[in-house]
């Protein structure tokens, strides 16, 4: 194992420790805090009364009975029909966060997954230029009927499969019913993937907002820049304001050494923890190499065009942590499942 994978896993252990840090101390909370604790879960109670669960109960359930099925002895691999979603954002562009959501997918690939990229990146759509493939329709020419499900998924490199989302994405709240149930059947008939990532637009946007809730989990990219940690922060700071996440998984772009990652890493983790109701995971960094711009000149993921650069092996690294088992299974959907997160969303 390499410095960076050994350095994380600890940090993800010290992580545990500070969990139950936290917890020891909510413990011994004043009475009067505890009071207030109790009024904030009662309005939460009578926040989902029309429901008659919480809102995340469904994921909570998944959640159990996957980690029910995959005891130690049977965990070897994710059962078939299982899809668990990553929504790749950031809070500025220029930090790379398409190039990182490409060569993430095909380092997962890599690794023995079978994975369904979605460049949702409203009328910005540019994951076909890294990878040299061209889109000619989108998925909301397959939600009005001009197209079958399977004419809208690309094939990419190592595997991999791409759906644009295209600028229809703006319209989605305005499907009706039965767009709804076509979609959902089609996506269980479709199956085959384990993995969905989601190439979201940069900043903060009503889609981008959709996509992370859809999604199990957020990987935010920001570089070490200034503007950049302020832009994701920002980020960071309204996803903990709706309570769309208790996570966020970070990646550190273009960085000159480990050093420079672990600084920016620490300023949002401090900053989260002083501020904010969300933990911060340190997912890895990835080095300024040169030869990511060659390889997007070339219309080539860099791990396919350079596989020996450095830049290669950390994007291989993240994927390895992120892809980890015991993290894996943590929360995890049906392919029907899956079909009915997207029409919270987007349904009517």
């Amino acid at each position: 194992m390499n410095d960076q994978a050994e350095s994380l896993r600890k940090r993800m252990m010290a992580s545990k420790r500070y969990k139950r840090n936290r917890a020891e101390e909510k413990a011994s909370t004043p009475p009067m805090e505890e009071e207030k604790m109790q009024d904030i879960m009662e309005a939460q109670e009578e926040k989902h009364m029309e429901t008659g669960k919480p809102a995340d109960e469904e994921s909570t359930v998944v959640s159990m009975e996957v980690l029910t099925e995959a005891t130690e002895e049977e965990a070897e691999r994710i059962p078939d029909g299982l899809v668990k979603i990553y929504a790749v954002v950031s809070g500025k562009g220029g930090v790379g966060k398409t190039n990182v959501s490409v060569n993430l997918s095909i380092a997962m690939a890599d690794k023995g997954k079978k994975v369904l990229l979605m460049d949702a990146d409203i009328g910005m759509t540019n994951a076909d230029i890294l990878m040299g493939i061209h889109y000619e329709h989108d998925l909301f020419d397959y939600l009005e009927g001009r197209v079958k499900l399977a004419e809208i998924i690309y094939e990419g490199p190592r595997g991999i499969k791409v759906i644009s989302g295209g600028a229809g994405l703006l319209e989605m709240n305005l499907l009706d019913e039965k767009a709804q149930k076509t979609l959902i059947k089609d996506l269980i008939e479709l199956g085959g993937f384990d993995v969905m990532v989601i190439d979201n637009g940069a900043g903060i946007s009503r889609e981008t907002l959709s996509f992370i809730t859809f999604a199990h989990e957020v990987i935010l990219v920001t570089t070490p820049e200034p503007t950049a940690i302020t832009d994701a922060y920002r980020v960071l700071k309204t996803i903990s304001h709706y309570e769309l996440k208790s996570t966020v998984k970070l990646i550190v772009n273009k960085v000159s050494s480990k050093e420079h990652a672990e600084e920016a890493f620490e300023k949002l983790e401090s900053t989260c923890k002083a501020f904010l109701s969300l933990e911060l995971e340190n997912c890895g960094y990835i080095f300024d190499d040169s030869r990511v711009e060659k390889a997007i000149m070339k219309q080539e993921p860099v791990i396919l065009s350079y596989p020996n650069a450095l830049s290669s092996g950390n994007i291989h690294d993240i994927a390895g942590i992120i892809l980890d088992e015991t993290v894996f299974i943590s929360n995890i959907s049906t392919i029907k499942q899956l079909g009915n997160r997207f029409m919270k969303i987007f349904g009517t």
